[in-house]
């Protein structure tokens, strides 16, 4: 019995494992014929106005009665797979937030296995305004993998202004009372045009850019390793206008204000198949005017002084900029030159008049004196600039070696510093003059290189980037002699310098695309050198350092209208030369300024989450960001000796950023649109120079903007600004608001546009700044001269695609903060 059993347990066994072989083999017959009937259909999207790819973008496969088959999202090259065994007849669309939907007819056939599509070319999603005439408006802003995209043509207030304008319509965007933009309260910030380094940094190169010559410009807060990691604030790109279409093109932009503001700029192109021309030029003279009111209380040298100076600071910034540029086109390599020449002068000055209190601490005595001031600053240089660059595509399928190398030299760049205060019989009592001359040399360059991987939607990207920085220049200053009646020069004062950084780097990423998730990781590796050399020993020192900056991106798209964007990236702010210059200069007769040799750079960790959607015409955005940066640099204010403040740069300790941000667009009517962002996040500043502790505040700031097509080619748009207060290491600026408004009237088939703004209408305005340190406070006013009009002309011919310039907010209605 017990034989039986087991006889019958084995036979069992054996006709399993024959059921098992059999199934298995079945199932590799039919795999190996599935993969016989597998068709793979590639391809690229790239947006229509400016031929980028586009990352992220919903490719699905249909068949005719609209049943899913497949679906796949772009990588970071544009580059998307579709998989199926089916055939016959069938269609594929393209989608992509804020963008026109794509469809394509297809047919799978046992001829046509893999498919290679050509390249889709997406439009931005756009509404039409008039049943004859079709008059387009573009989203405003646009959200991708790792930065969000602000659309120039949303604004027809920028007509006639710069970058900064632009920029300004955006959330966590503010500028200060002298032009200074920060975003999320910090200044540092590296800026690229047309993916090539300005020439100058920050705010000094935004102010140089004319609105009307820009496409769009890309803020990226969290930046991948491939870029580089100076800047703690990111890299904002601004992108210029490019044209498409073959043969002769270009626009001309003319702009005047009421305080004399003056600006004309050109651009032209000429493209065939084989190359691309273009040229561009500004000569502009932007002015801010305001009335300035200061008192300040110091308490050195056994005395109390009490100065109050009112009266009128004025600056403007003239620009003459020549520009040409060259791309050829040769078999699967491109080719790029460009010259640039760039004049630029910076004037800033004020008439004030002083009321002087001094109260000494030993006898009690008082005494009054009361001064006119005339203080003025002016900086010129003239930069010579040119980049060369190419791009070779193995393959189609993103596979290239990309390389750039650009150097400019800024001759003859001099800083001139003058104050004077006469008494009130005009007779000068006081006084003092100062040159700084220094010549500046920058080369840059990179090599990168991109591998697809054998998936076709990830890639393996690798490069190597240098920067060198060599700036040469000596200091001179003379005082007035009232004795002698003549100004006589301090030789103990005179500083000669030589300052030098090089920076070099090597990075990897990796990325993909699965389905609707994406990914993004990188790894940045920087070597950086400094160097000064000074006649004084004590400001000489060397300085060299090993730094790793990683970076993530991760993607998650729910569908072409709903995405969730998660970003990481570690960066540095290098001190600029000016924060280390160890020699003292007077910006009036009582504000003196001086460099720290010895200040450290900054580090920032940041993390920030968005989610993006839209419903139909409506869009709307939301962003959770933090930063923690260590070894924050600020500029404190001290007493330096009677009645006069010393400004000086330091590190102060480390601060952090915790908050959110929202930006929406709401399409009411046919004629109608709102645009409604904000931010507000908590800012602590735990320092090392407060003996009250550390400082914090709830910074906010929200806009509420409305457009209106109130006839055929005419638009109307209505400013709202309501900005909070924030907190320094030392003090505080109060909240402030103002509105604008805005009228574009577009003739002659809309070659031409005629746009009017005013600016600041109410005159609510006002800039009030509070600082307090150790035996030193100080309170500054500053009212803008407002309301401020300014009138501009823009005339496209040719077929230009023109964006014409829209909207024009300035925070920068102040000027006289660093005072």
């Amino acid at each position: 019995m017990k034989e039986k059993v087991v006889y019958l347990l084995n036979e069992r066994r054996i006709n399993m494992r024959n059921k098992i072989l059999i199934v298995c083999a079945l199932r590799l017959l039919f795999t190996g014929l599935q993969a016989q009937n597998d068709r793979t259909i590639t391809g690229r999207v790239l947006e229509e106005a400016s031929g980028e790819a586009l990352s992220g973008v919903s490719v699905v496969l249909y068949s005719t009665d609209s049943t899913l088959i497949a679906g796949a999202s772009t990588d970071a090259d544009g580059i998307f797979s579709l998989k199926t065994n089916r055939s016959g007849d069938c269609f594929m669309t393209a989608s992509y937030m804020g963008y026109l939907q794509q469809r394509f007819d297809l047919s799978l056939t046992d001829k046509n296995r893999n498919i290679i599509h050509t390249d889709i070319f997406l439009q931005q999603g756009s509404i039409e305004l008039q049943e004859i005439s079709v008059v387009t408006r573009r989203r405003q802003m646009v959200y991708k993998l790792d930065r969000k995209v602000i659309e120039a043509a949303g604004y027809i207030s920028t007509a006639g202004g710069t970058a900064i304008d632009i920029l300004e319509q955006t959330p966590s965007v503010r500028v200060d009372a002298n032009g200074e933009l920060t975003f999320r309260g910090s200044s540092g910030f590296k800026v690229y045009i047309d993916g090539k380094p300005a020439t100058a940094d920050g705010s000094a190169a935004l102010e140089q850019i004319p609105a009307g010559q820009i496409e769009n410009i890309e803020i990226i807060s969290t930046p991948s390793a491939k870029n580089e990691a100076d800047g703690v604030a990111g890299i904002i790109k601004v992108n210029t206008k490019k044209q498409t279409a073959g043969g002769w093109s270009g626009m001309i932009n003319a702009t005047g204000s009421a305080v004399e503001s003056r600006s004309i700029d050109f651009l032209t192109f000429y493209k065939n198949d084989k190359l691309r021309r273009q040229t561009s030029g500004e000569a502009s003279r932007r002015y801010l005017v305001s009335d300035f009111d200061q008192l300040k209380h110091i308490n050195v040298d056994d005395a109390l002084t009490t100065t109050h100076a009112t009266g009128e600071r004025k600056s403007f910034v003239e620009l003459y900029a020549i520009r040409s540029g060259l791309d050829l086109y040769r078999d699967k390599t491109t080719w790029s030159a460009a010259l640039e020449s760039r004049y630029r002068i910076r004037n800033r000055g004020g008439r004030l008049h002083y009321e002087d209190t001094c109260l000494s601490n030993i006898t009690g005595e008082r005494t009054n004196v009361s001064y006119e001031g005339h203080d003025y600053v002016r900086l010129h240089d003239l930069t010579l600039k040119g980049d060369l660059g190419f791009e070779h595509r193995f393959s189609d399928n993103g596979h290239s070696l990309t390389g750039s190398f650009l150097a400019f030299y800024e001759h003859d760049a001099m800083e001139f510093f003058y104050t004077d205060l006469f008494d009130m019989s005009g007779n000068l009592a006081q006084g003092h003059r100062a040159w700084e001359y220094e010549y500046r040399f920058t080369a840059q360059g990179n090599l990168d290189y991109v591998l697809p991987l054998n998936d076709k939607t990830g890639k393996i990207e690798a490069g190597y980037y240098f920067f060198t920085y060599t700036e040469d220049g000596d200091y001179k200053v003379d005082f007035f002699n009232p004795s002698q009646n003549a100004f006589e020069r301090h030789d103990d004062l005179y500083n000669k310098f030589v300052f030098r950084r090089d920076i070099h780097a090597l990075y990897a990423m990796l990325s993909n695309t699965h389905s609707k998730f994406a990914y993004q990781l990188g790894l940045r590796g920087e070597f950086a050198h400094r160097k000064l050399e000074n006649n004084e020993a004590w400001a000489r020192h060397t300085w060299d350092k090993f730094d790793l900056f990683p970076s993530a991106h991760l993607a998650y798209t729910f569908d072409e209208s709903n995405r969730l964007i998660l970003g990481y990236s570690r960066r540095i702010t290098h001190p600029q030369l000016f924060y280390m210059e160890p020699y003292v200069v007077y910006v009036d007769y009582y504000t003196a300024q001086c460099g720290n040799p010895k200040i450290r750079p900054e580090y920032t960790n940041s993390i920030e989450l968005t989610y993006a959607r839209t419903i139909g015409e409506h869009s709307a955005a939301a962003t959770l960001f933090h930063r923690r940066r260590t070894d924050k640099i600020e500029r404190l204010r001290v007493p330096y000796h009677t009645g006069v403040t010393l400004d000086s740069m330091s590190n102060v300790g480390n601060d952090y950023s915790t908050g959110a941000e929202i930006a929406t667009n709401f399409h009411l009517s046919k004629r109608w649109n709102t645009d409604v962002n904000g931010s507000m996040f908590y800012y602590l500043i735990a320092n090392e120079h407060k003996i009250d502790g550390d400082e914090e505040s709830l910074n906010w700031q929200f806009a509420l903007n409305n457009n209106f097509d109130v006839a055929r080619n005419t638009r109307m748009r209505l400013e709202s600004y309501f900005v909070g207060p924030s907190v320094s290491t030392q003090g505080r600026v109060n909240e402030f608001f103002y509105f604008n408004f805005s009228v574009r009237q577009q003739l002659f088939n809309r070659q031409v546009s005629a746009t009017l703004n005013i600016r600041d209408v109410f005159s609510t305005a006002k800039y009030v700044d509070t600082k307090n340190g150790m035996n030193m406070d100080s309170k500054t006013i500053i009212y803008p001269a407002s309301p401020l009009v300014t009138l501009s002309l823009s005339y496209a011919f040719n077929n230009f695609k023109s964006q014409k310039k829209e909207e024009k907010t300035m925070h920068d209605l102040f000027e006289g903060t660093n005072r």
